[in-house]
C-alpha cells in the first residue's frame, strides 16, 4: 500500500524545489499550490451491492484516485478521476457484502503535489441477494480477470435473471439488477456495458451503463419494430442493432398457413433517430432458406432468427442467421450480400471439417488472426454435438477450412445459446450455454477453466472475459 504522510509530502516540496532551483529564474514558479480537501463521502452504490461511490470536493486539484484495503490485507487502487467544477466521483468495484474495507483518497494538483486524505472505513452493506449460483468445476491456471454472464431464465420473470460478473472461481464480484429478463450482456468498444432488458414496464431494448451500473444510453430498432435482444454495437454517436420485424404472409404455395405471422429481421445502422442502414430479411432471402428442422406450417414462422453480428475489418458486416444455417457477408454502405457461408444457398467448400460446416451457430466474430470464430451448437450434425470452431476462410476461392475446433472432453451438447471468445493470449472462452458451462482452453485444448451454472432453469447466454472491472 501506498502511505503518503506529512514527511512525503515535504519531500516531494524539497524535490520540487531542488528540480526549478537549477533552472533559469524565468521557469521559476511564482507559487507552489497545493491541494486541499473539502470533503469525502462514502456512499453505498444503488445500483450494485458489490460497490461503493466516493465523492471527493477539493480546491487545486485535477485529478484524484483512491485505495481501498480488505481484512486479509489485500490492496486495490482505483483507475484516476478528474475533477470538474471542484468534484470527482469515482467508482469503487469488487466489494465484498459485509465486509470492512479501509479506504484512503489521494489527489494531485497540476503542479504534481498530492495529498493523502484522512483514513475512512467502509462496510459493504450485508444485502440478501438473490443471485444465481455458480460453482468450480476445475482450473488449471486460467486467464485472469473476470467473467461478464448473462443470465436467463427459461420460466420468466425471475428475480435470479442478472447481469453478472464472476472471479476465477465463480463468486459474484458484480451485478446490475433490471426488472425483466436480461440477455445479452457484453462489453463495448468504448469500454462501457451494454445489456439488453427493461425497466420500469418500457418495451425491452439495449441499455449502455458506466462500469459503475449508471445508465447512460438506450438504444433500440427504428419503429414500428421490435429491438432483436441479441446484439448491440456502440461506435461513438452511431450504433449498430437488430430489429424484429414481423409481416402477415400466405404461405399456402409451400404447405403453409394462409394469414400466418412470419418473423423477419433486421440489420440497422442508426445515430439517435436517424436510420443510416436498413437491411431487412424480407428483400434478400427466402422463407424456404429455413432448415429442414424449422416449420413453416403454423400460425407464426421463424425463418432466418439472426442472433449474431459483426463488423468485419473491411467495414462490412457478418451476420448469424440460426435458423438457416448461414452466416452471411453484407456490404454497410449498399445493403447487397457479398456472400452466403453455410445453408441452403451456401457458396463455401468448407475444407478439414469432419462436419463439413456448422449448424444452428451462434456469435459470429472476425477475430484478430484474420480467422472467424463461432458457437456451433450442432443441432444438425449426427450426432448432435457442440463446438467452438475457427475458420480460416479465402473469399475469393470460397473455401473455409476449419484450423481448429473444441467440443468438450466428454463432447456437450448446447441445443441453444453460446459463445465463442478468443482471448488476446491464444486461449479461448467458450460458452455452452445450453449445457450450462463455461469452459476456458487453450489451443491444445486443455481445460483451465471450468464453470458451471447451478441453478435449476438459469443458464448463461454468453460469457466474456475482460481483464478488470474498471
Amino acid at each position: 500500500m501506498r502511505k503518503n504522510g506529512p514527511g512525503s509530502l515535504l519531500l516531494q516540496i524539497l524535490l520540487l524545489a531542488f528540480v526549478f532551483g537549477s533552472c533559469d529564474e524565468h521557469f521559476l514558479p511564482t507559487e507552489l499550490t497545493l491541494p486541499t480537501i473539502n470533503g469525502i463521502v462514502i456512499e453505498a452504490n444503488p445500483h450494485n451491492a458489490f460497490a461503493a461511490v466516493v465523492t471527493i470536493r477539493s480546491q487545486n486539484s485535477n485529478s484524484a484516485f483512491v485505495e481501498f484495503e480488505s481484512p486479509s490485507g489485500e490492496a486495490h487502487r482505483t483507475p484516476t478521476g478528474f475533477f470538474q467544477e471542484g468534484s470527482v466521483r469515482i467508482d469503487i468495484l469488487g466489494l465484498q457484502p459485509a465486509t470492512l474495507y479501509h479506504v484512503r483518497s489521494f489527489v494531485s494538483s497540476p503542479s504534481g503535489a498530492s495529498v493523502q486524505s484522512t483514513s475512512l472505513t467502509y462496510s459493504a452493506p450485508a444485502e440478501s441477494l438473490q443471485l444465481p449460483s455458480l460453482s468450480l468445476r476445475s482450473t488449471n491456471s486460467p486467464s485472469p480477470g473476470f467473467i461478464m454472464l448473462g443470465i436467463i431464465s427459461n420460466s420468466p420473470p425471475s428475480p435470479k435473471a442478472a447481469a453478472l460478473i464472476v472471479d476465477n472461481t465463480g463468486k459474484p464480484v458484480w451485478h446490475r439488477k433490471f426488472d425483466g429478463q436480461v440477455i445479452d450482456f457484453q462489453p463495448q468498444p468504448n469500454g462501457n456495458f451494454t445489456v439488453y432488458s427493461w425497466l420500469d414496464s418500457n418495451p425491452p431494448h439495449f441499455y449502455e451503463m458506466t462500469r459503475g451500473g449508471v445508465i447512460i444510453g438506450e438504444y433500440a430498432a427504428g419503429e414500428p419494430n421490435s429491438t432483436d435482444p441479441h446484439e448491440v454495437r456502440v461506435l461513438g454517436g452511431e450504433y449498430y442493432i437488430m430489429g424484429e420485424e414481423f409481416r402477415s404472409m400466405d404461405l399456402t404455395s409451400i404447405g403453409g398457413m394462409s394469414s400466418a405471422t412470419v418473423r423477419g429481421i433486421t440489420v440497422e445502422r442508426r445515430s439517435g433517430p436517424v436510420s443510416l442502414l436498413h437491411w431487412t430479411t424480407f428483400d434478400h432471402f427466402q422463407i424456404t432458406d429455413a432448415s429442414s428442422d424449422i416449420s413453416l406450417k403454423g400460425l407464426n414462422v421463424n425463418p432466418w432468427h439472426g442472433n449474431a453480428f459483426d463488423l468485419d475489418t473491411d467495414g462490412n458486416l457478418l451476420v448469424s442467421f440460426r435458423n438457416s444455417d448461414v452466416v452471411t457477408k453484407i456490404d454497410a454502405a449498399t445493403g447487397a450480400i457479398i456472400w452466403r457461408m453455410g445453408g441452403k444457398n451456401n457458396e463455401f467448400t468448407f475444407l478439414n471439417d469432419p462436419l463439413n460446416g456448422f449448424s444452428h451457430q451462434h456469435g459470429i466474430r472476425r477475430i484478430p488472426n484474420g480467422n472467424i470464430l463461432l458457437f456451433d451448437n450442432g443441432n444438425l450434425h449426427t450426432p448432435p454435438v457442440s463446438r467452438a470452431a475457427e475458420y480460416s476462410l479465402d473469399e475469393s476461392a470460397k473455401t473455409a477450412t476449419l484450423v481448429w475446433e473444441y467440443r468438450g472432453s466428454p463432447e456437450l451438447f448446447s441445443s441453444a445459446l453460446g459463445f465463442a471468445q478468443r482471448l488476446p493470449n491464444g486461449n479461448t472462452l467458450i460458452c455452452f450455454g445450453g449445457a450450462k458451462r463455461i469452459l476456458e482452453v487453450n489451443q491444445a485444448g486443455d481445460v483451465l477453466l471450468d464453470l458451471a451454472v447451478d441453478e435449476p432453469g438459469h443458464f448463461p447466454y454468453r460469457a466474456f472475459r475482460i481483464g478488470s472491472l474498471y
